[in-house]
């Protein structure tokens, strides 16, 4: 298959789909405005299906994991705030947009071999972005996360208290 064809077939793929999507929900009567997030899934999907699709050019297709990953984060963002009715987490829930661009950086240098430097900072991104989030959480979040917060600052420390005992002692 061509390279046009494909990206066609994916394009015509993630129409078919974006259809019958709106059509269950038309058809079944279900109430969108508590599965809206899910628009933010199918474009992460169409970010992340060209990857997998073309595997002779994954490697410079590998940066659409970043944008896709971001997507996905922001859909599960919104997913949250919409089962949960907690649009006053936005107050510190941002935070972890950012984790989303790091797991998204760690993701496109697996896929696209750019090496464990891009790695390191995709992981140091998602890191600190998610002690940022446990921090403000713990501090303005209601009761779970109030607890949560605090679970994660503590599972950020030990993963950082790893790192810093499996580093050479030259280094």
């Amino acid at each position: 298959m061509f390279a046009s064809n494909r990206a066609a077939t994916v394009t015509a793929v993630l129409l078919i789909g974006l259809g019958i999507l709106f059509l269950a929900i038309n058809l079944l009567g279900l109430d969108f405005s508590r599965i809206w997030p899910i628009i933010f899934l199918i474009i992460a999907a169409g970010f992340y299906l060209p990857v997998f699709f073309a595997p002779v050019a994954r490697e410079g297709l590998a940066a659409l994991f970043i944008p896709g990953t971001i997507m996905l984060g922001l859909g599960l963002i919104f997913f949250y705030n919409t089962l949960f009715d907690d649009w006053g987490s936005w107050a510190y829930i941002w935070t972890l947009i950012p984790a989303s661009v790091g797991v998204g950086l760690v993701l496109a240098a697996k896929a696209g071999g750019w090496g464990s430097g891009v790695t390191s900072v995709g992981l140091w991104m998602a890191l600190i972005s998610v002690a940022v989030f446990g921090l403000l959480a713990m501090l303005f979040g209601s009761r779970v996360f109030g607890t949560l917060g605090p679970i994660i600052l503590i599972g950020a420390g030990v993963l950082l208290l790893i790192r810093s005992f499996q580093r050479s002692p030259g280094a």
